[in-house]
């Protein structure tokens, strides 16, 4: 019995040790994230990095979708591709190839997983665009990165030679990182395309805990992800002239 007395002896007799103070900072901290705006007005200050551009008139040499949209383990279990709440990156990638219909669509990801995918992104990227009609010949794979630096540094190897905007398509949280580590790979005229926004302008009301903290774990991790690439050097700040599209 005294065993598992003292294995509660942090709290404190009448509740106030150390452990107590502990669980009550953190009850505090779950009200505030989930009650509060906080973790959605994150999120917005992310995806306002870059608007959805108007690119009608525009010479595009080439669309970039970057993985991150599919579930490959999910796709092989069930022999379905399948995506994920990321998934408007192929709608929009569809769309732009159809509005652009002599452009290029140049996939890129193998796995961005710690333990190895069961087959690459690209591989459900493939099957999805094809099965919708994209034509084979305007698809590009790249299936080795497994990191947004790697989608840079790899996609910019298989990128045709073409004159005009490439296209970079993303999740609007993710385009801030992606952006800057495409200028630092040497892609030039860059015209960020976000999708995948998970807030709206004036958004007042809070979604409640399980979503928030979905939004708080992308915010700190694309906050994090772009402070680790700056000082390496895999993300450019400021960005190099001539990186964006004019």
């Amino acid at each position: 019995m005294s065993a598992s007395v003292s294995g509660f002896s942090c709290f404190g007799a009448d509740g106030s040790g150390p452990g107590a103070r502990f669980s009550g900072s953190v009850l505090i901290a779950l009200l505030v994230l989930s009650l509060t705006p906080l973790a959605p007005r994150a999120m917005a200050r992310l995806e306002a990095a870059y608007p959805v551009p108007a690119i009608a008139d525009r010479p595009v040499a080439g669309i970039v979708v970057l993985g991150g949209g599919e579930e490959s383990a999910i796709s092989v279990a069930h022999g379905e591709p399948t995506v994920n709440e990321a998934g408007d990156r192929f709608l929009a990638a569809l769309a732009l190839s159809r509005r652009f219909p002599e452009a290029p669509v140049l996939f890129t990801g193998g796995s961005g997983r710690i333990h190895r995918a069961a087959i690459p992104e690209a591989n459900v990227a493939a099957a999805l665009l094809l099965r919708a009609g994209l034509d084979p010949s305007r698809l590009i794979l790249e299936d080795a990165s497994r990191s947004t630096a790697e989608n840079a540094r790899l996609a910019a190897e298989l990128a045709p030679d073409r004159p005009g905007d490439w296209v970079l398509v993303t999740s609007a949280f993710h385009m801030r990182r992606a952006v800057a580590t495409f200028c630092a790979a040497g892609w030039r005229d860059v015209l960020p395309y976000p999708v995948d926004f998970r807030t709206a302008p004036g958004f007042r009301a809070s979604p409640g805990l399980p979503e928030n903290l979905g939004l708080l774990t992308l915010t700190l991790h694309e906050a994090l992800g772009f402070a680790v690439y700056r000082a390496s050097g895999l993300a450019a700040d400021p960005l190099p002239e001539g990186c964006l599209a004019g």
